[in-house]
């Protein structure tokens, strides 16, 4: 009996099966009926009895790290030498103008902001740069001031201010990893220990970069001792040159390149990038049904296909399949035919043209070139 097993046959255990049983011990010439003495006497020992063997349940499901629950799976995950990884908080950029729209000078580090609405997005200055511009991280961490571009409004005074507006989300925060996520990561077997700076030791130091999505490992791309990394952000997407300066001032500060002042071992130099991000120009020839239309169809139809290219983003590391080595991702015609043939209304459609050829689009992984695909211009035919 697995413990799975087991816990269903526990919460199979209820008020009836304890009652039933503890009945079956008492003699056939005592009323046994609901509501007799004997009845409402065993009642308040099944009740918690049943009430036990839900608790034995939970406890044999919370035991094992492919069934345990939020905090419970949160203390399995020391043994393997992580945690649960945590919501960060997203940087914008910004600029602040006065009434003659010319970038004024007296905004400072910790002066706070707020976005425009019914919630806002509450944000404080971390840095001003060169140009007067502004580098600003969202109070609160987690993925909603992600979507936020526009106008903020000054929270600690400042009569020089005519206009403050975000420009730019510089780096994506990301939300608290899901237990669904963390458990493929408790069980996913090592393939190799992480150390001494070999491949698994690169995207351990990534991974504990909370502001880098994903990444790629190419090492002795220009000879013994040198590793570029490539890096998306936590929307995976190419990440910005905020970003990149970042992850490489933690790995192998450029002014101390190699010297192991970083995570990086001594004699590494390290070179930080980002993908080039591709895009995919899509078109197909729909047919609706006789109360839809294609363009009342649009909008579903490219979410979807936006939603088929973010699943293929999630692949972008992943370890060639065949090699063993390197990367490998493939934007495939047939599955983008699937999502437009999900939406309701449509029944039928060409399989797509992809870049005006009919054929799959191969990303390209390399040492000069990683490639990411994203969502160019959709054309429907009707």
């Amino acid at each position: 009996m697995n413990p799975e097993t087991l816990a269903a046959e526990l919460e199979s255990h209820d008020f009836d099966y304890f009652m039933d049983t503890m009945l079956d011990d008492v003699s056939d010439d005592v009323d046994k009926r609901q509501g007799s003495i004997i009845y409402d006497a065993l009642g308040p020992a099944a009740t918690q009895l049943a009430e036990e063997s839900l608790q034995m349940a939970e406890v044999i499901r919370a035991a094992y790290t492919k069934t345990a629950p939020g905090e419970f799976l949160d203390y399995r995950a020391p043994e393997r030498g992580t945690v649960r990884q945590a919501a960060t908080t997203a940087q914008v950029l910004a600029k602040f103008l006065d009434s003659n729209g010319v970038p004024i000078s007296n905004v400072e580090p910790g002066d706070q902001f707020a976005s425009v609405g019914e919630e806002p997005i509450f944000y404080h200055v971390t840095k001003v740069n060169d140009d007067l511009t502004g580098e600003l991280a969202a109070d609160e961490s987690g993925t909603v001031a992600n979507g936020y571009l526009g106008q903020i409004l000054p929270v600690t005074p400042n009569d020089s201010l005519s206009w403050a507006e975000i420009t730019a989300v510089t780096v994506p925060a990301k939300d608290s990893e899901t237990n669904d996520h963390l458990r493929e990561r408790l069980l996913s077997p090592d393939a190799y220990n992480a150390y001494g700076g070999n491949v698994s030791d690169y995207l351990d130091m990534l991974s504990k970069i909370t502001d880098v999505g994903a990444g790629q490992v190419y090492p002795t791309w220009e000879g013994g001792g040198t590793v570029k990394l490539v890096i998306v952000n936590n929307e995976l997407r190419a990440a910005s040159d905020s970003l990149i300066k970042q992850v490489k001032q933690t790995i192998d500060p450029a002014n101390f390149e190699g010297q192991g002042y970083g995570l990086a071992p001594i004699g590494h130099a390290v070179t930080v990038v980002a993908p080039s991000e591709v895009k995919v120009e899509i078109e197909s020839t729909v047919t609706t049904d006789s109360q839809a239309s294609v363009s009342s169809v649009e909008t579903q139809i490219k979410a979807g296909i936006e939603s088929y290219f973010a699943k293929r983003r999630e692949a972008w590391d992943d370890v060639d399949k065949v090699t063993g080595r390197g990367y490998s991702l493939t934007v495939y015609r047939s599955q983008i035919l699937s999502e437009i043939m999900r939406v309701e209304g449509v029944i039928n459609a060409t399989l797509p043209v992809l870049n005006g050829t009919e054929s799959d689009v191969v990303m390209t992984f390399n040492d000069e070139t990683s490639e990411l695909p994203v969502v160019g211009e959709v054309v429907l035919n009707g």
